[in-house]
């Protein structure tokens, strides 16, 4: 084990907190998680995480904290009770989607017990996470503590400054905006191909030799191949949770748009997700 690592304290055990943490364990660091799911406490404990019984509790055993929640309110309630066991001067480490706005609000936050918050928010999905690839978009990084800091090169292998605290979020709700546009765009392309009696693998041939096919396209495109009635149990359920999320996001995206009716472009493709997959009979509210 490092002895220069720091101790982390990992809350959000969700699909992109699970792969983060399980690369954290890979690289030998001490890490204490907590989770209001019991099965993901377990699995990660399994892997030789420390269990938390509270965020007080994690708070108290790290020397920097990562959050990976689904919401704004919900990282405000992690950061209550980080609040009642932390040290002044722990670092937290946002890799929720939030608004800007709701960033500076968690700050203010934290700064009443002495925590040191920053939005490093990541993109690349679950299989970058484990492998310690994912791309971190990172608030005051120049402002990080050493901790804090350390940690950002064992989630990553490509760091963007984006900009004062805050812009760490606004530049991943921009990122999604152009990951969720693509696959939208994938899905009316299919949608007409197959209309046509067009071999689909064929158009993605093509798409892949002019280079306009992302990794994370490519990734998405088998969920168009997936006959309707296998869309069911789990699967479907974990669709409709992906919808969800990439609704919330699109919502916070539409409201960062400032110039003539981006945001009523953005609104749209926010409504078209449940189509684009493949759940649009059941609908519900991001939340």
């Amino acid at each position: 084990m490092n002895g220069d690592a720091p101790r982390v304290g990992y809350v959000g055990l969700g699909q992109m907190g699970s792969a983060m943490a399980g690369r954290l364990l890979e690289t030998g660091v001490q890490l204490i998680v907590f989770d209001l799911n019991p099965e993901t406490m377990a699995e990660a404990v399994g892997l030789g995480a420390e269990p938390a019984g509270s965020t007080a509790e994690v708070a108290a055993f790290a020397d920097v904290v990562s959050i990976c929640v689904p919401d704004a309110h919900h990282v405000s309630s992690v950061l209550d009770g980080l609040g009642e066991g932390a040290v002044v001067g722990l670092p937290v480490l946002v890799h929720s989607t939030i608004h800007p706005d709701a960033v500076a609000a968690c700050r203010m936050q934290a700064d009443i017990w002495g925590g040191v918050l920053h939005d490093v928010c990541v993109a690349g999905g679950a299989v970058a996470a484990s492998a310690g690839e994912l791309v971190l978009f990172v608030g005051g990084r120049a402002d990080l503590p050493p901790a804090a800091a350390t940690l950002l090169s064992y989630y990553s292998s490509h760091i963007v400054e984006a900009g004062p605290v805050g812009s760490g979020a606004a530049m991943k709700l921009a990122f999604n905006v152009l990951t969720y546009a693509q696959f939208a765009a994938s899905a009316v392309a299919f949608e007409i191909a197959e209309g046509a009696e067009v071999d689909t693998d064929a158009l993605v041939d093509a798409w892949r030799h002019v280079g306009q096919l992302g990794s994370l396209t490519e990734q998405f495109l088998p969920v168009l191949s997936i006959p309707a009635e296998h869309v069911v149990g789990d699967f479907r359920d974990s669709l409709r949770s992906t919808v969800d999320i990439a609704r919330k996001d699109l919502r916070l995206a539409a409201d960062l748009c400032v110039v003539g009716d981006l945001g009523g472009m953005v609104e749209a493709l926010e409504k078209a997700m449940p189509e684009v997959f493949g759940v649009a009979d059941e609908i519900r509210e991001a939340p």
